[in-house]
């Protein structure tokens, strides 16, 4: 039981630690250029992922551009297999803010997932000069990550 609660206190402390990189991340900005800058970087690093796991089922509704988002738990944390495929717009902005998101959320217990406050983004100022089309995507990949989160959570209760 001991070792239960350290594991909770240490993924408290990882996630106030991502929170706290990419607040100050975004705090650095001296203008819209460097966040742009920095989502294209995530995006042009993020890996991707195996195209064997690219299945509808797993495409997140309301993006722009194909996006897909893969869930793995392993009864304590969820991993999440991310990548994004051409569309109507440049698809490396959506692939950014899809990385983005991963640098928070990956590798978290669904406990952790739901204690982020989802307005978090905003609070940087992510979705200052979004299209309102990329605000719906990034919206949607939100809902979809806490979605995933809700069901983990109930289900490892059982």
């Amino acid at each position: 039981m001991e070792n239960a609660f350290f594991l909770e206190v240490m993924m408290s402390e990882l996630m106030d630690s991502r929170l706290k990189e990419v607040r100050e991340t975004f705090a650095s900005f001296t203008d819209e250029d460097g966040k742009w800058k920095y989502l294209l970087d995530l995006a042009r690093s993020h890996k991707g992922m195996d195209a064997s796991l690219k299945d509808e089922k797993f495409i997140i509704q309301g993006c722009a551009s194909t996006m897909y988002l893969v869930p793995q738990f392993n009864g304590e944390k969820i991993h999440f297999e991310m990548d994004v495929e051409g569309g109507t717009t440049n698809p490396l902005i959506s692939r950014g803010l899809g990385a983005l998101a991963l640098k928070v959320y990956n590798d978290m217990s669904p406990a952790e997932i739901l204690s982020v406050d989802p307005k978090f983004f905003q609070d940087i100022g992510l979705n200052v000069g979004l299209s309102p089309t990329r605000s719906n995507g990034f919206a949607s990949l939100m809902k979809q990550i806490y979605l995933y989160a809700r069901v983990y959570l109930a289900l490892s209760k059982k």
